[in-house]
């Protein structure tokens, strides 16, 4: 009789995950449609914003180039400079990211 009793506990066991696992599918779901249409609404909303945005980097990359045939020695003088200041920099960093040296005996 126990083991009566106890099938019937892991069928009704068996049967509320079951249940579970519907609901769940169910909810995720309903959730993934949801976020699914709140980030085509986000891209809805950003699509002018990025066509602005994209339109004045290509006015300004023409500028620039513009500048850049008017006036080469300027923008050697600006490559160079912005070389000399990465290079600085990455040294500055590399020191500051490395142990101390050691001072070596040779006796």
């Amino acid at each position: 009789m126990a083991s009566n009793d106890v099938q019937s506990q892991i069928s009704a066991l068996r049967d509320e995950i079951a249940q579970l696992q519907k609901d769940f599918g169910e909810r995720s779901a309903e959730a993934y449609e949801t976020m699914r249409e709140r980030a085509g609404n986000a891209v809805e909303a950003a699509r002018p914003a990025v066509r602005s945005a994209t339109k004045y980097v290509r006015n300004e990359g023409a500028a620039v180039a513009q500048a850049a045939r008017e006036h080469p020695a300027a923008l050697s003088t600006v490559v160079l400079t912005a070389g000399l200041a990465g290079i600085a920099i990455g040294y500055l960093l590399g020191s500051l990211e490395g142990e101390p040296p050691r001072r070596q005996r040779w006796f």
